[in-house]
């Protein structure tokens, strides 16, 4: 399965600290295969998340064309806020 990231992720990659930086990517990492701590949002038809605290990964899963398009990365604070 194929893991791709929206600008925003992106970004928050490249600005977080180094240690940071290895939770999320082996999280990513284990996202290829849908492992973790995974549940579907509320309220959503296609939104997915993954629990890594104190961070928040939310994603959405094509199962036609086996996607998985990060949208966003932020700590648990902020990720579940509209805008």
């Amino acid at each position: 399965m194929k893991v791709e990231l929206k600008k925003q992720p992106k970004k928050y990659m490249e600005k977080c600290l180094r240690s940071d930086y290895a939770k999320i990517s082996d999280a990513l990492i284990k996202l290829e295969t849908l492992q973790g701590n995974i549940r579907k949002m509320e309220g959503s038809d296609d939104e997915y998340r993954v629990k890594i605290p104190p961070f928040r990964i939310i994603f959405k899963y094509d199962r036609v064309n086996k996607v998985i398009l990060v949208t966003k990365i932020k700590t648990r604070g902020d990720a579940y806020k509209k805008g």
